[in-house]
């Protein structure tokens, strides 16, 4: 299991120190995928300067640029998606996280089969562009106070599933998961479909500093013989410090589940 931590690339220094494999960053804060090769040439420059591998990156789409609903934007959407997967490929990424619950949330009063069908349409298009790119997009389910679609794993799945495409995969979030009370057994359900993991801790705090059955769920992930990528995602009081326990906490667990 690869280790990384979603963070600023300004914290990619203090990262590595504390054994971090590799970092997460942003596809719409730090690649901007709107904005000019020559706008966005110092903070590619600043990326590429901190020492850990980008290897993945969430926050794909900006909450104003829809994919459900009467006010999708295709060429906008083209463009941005195109621009995303180029950046994300010059530095070297492997995985994008399609969560952007602003942006995939079904209007009030819009039909659900046909935002669906906009949600495969997006999907599919986006794995053309990651393939083009040798990179992988990942539907990640996000809570019900988060988004109105895709709240659970299976739904993931089934939208992974739908778009036919091999470079669309889902991803697991511990953090989704527990807010749901989704229930660990649906691990085994769509093992062969997952790619990347997100974690936190109770309210969102780093790994080790609540309740969450860690035990259970790196057991689950074993089973499934997953051996990827898994993030922290969580709310730091202050990352420097406590990053460092977070992944001896993450450790001390993936090695118990081996046992």
């Amino acid at each position: 299991m690869r280790f990384g931590c979603c963070a600023g690339p300004e914290m990619g220094n203090v990262l590595a120190q504390a054994g971090y494999d590799y970092i997460e960053l942003s596809v719409s804060r730090h690649l901007q995928p709107e904005v000019a090769d020559e706008e966005w040439a110092p903070l590619r420059r600043a990326i590429e300067a901190q020492p850990l591998p980008a290897e993945a990156f969430n926050t794909f789409l900006p909450s104003d640029l829809k994919v459900t609903g009467p006010m999708v934007d295709g060429g906008r959407l083209h463009r941005y998606v195109h621009v995303a997967f180029e950046r994300v490929a010059k530095l070297g990424g492997q995985v994008v996280v399609f969560g952007s619950g602003g942006a995939r949330n079904i209007p009030q009063g819009f039909p659900r089969e046909r935002a669906w069908q906009q949600l495969l349409d997006f999907v599919r298009e986006a794995g053309e562009e990651a393939a083009r790119v040798g990179v992988i997009i990942c539907v990640e389910p996000l809570n019900r106070d988060e988004s109105n679609v895709i709240n659970d794993l299976r739904e993931a799945v089934r939208l992974a599933q739908q778009a036919e495409h091999p470079q669309v995969k889902a991803l697991i979030d511990l953090y989704h998961m527990v807010r749901e009370e989704e229930p660990m057994e649906h691990l085994a359900e769509v093992g062969d479909w997952i790619c990347h993991v997100h974690v936190a801790d109770t309210d969102r705090c780093p790994p080790g500093t609540g309740s969450y059955p860690y035990p259970a769920f790196f057991c689950s992930l074993q089973r499934m013989g997953y051996q990827g990528r898994c993030s922290v995602e969580c709310r730091w009081e202050d990352l420097a410090e406590e990053c460092v326990s977070a992944l001896e906490f993450l450790h001390l667990m993936w090695e118990k589940a081996t046992l």
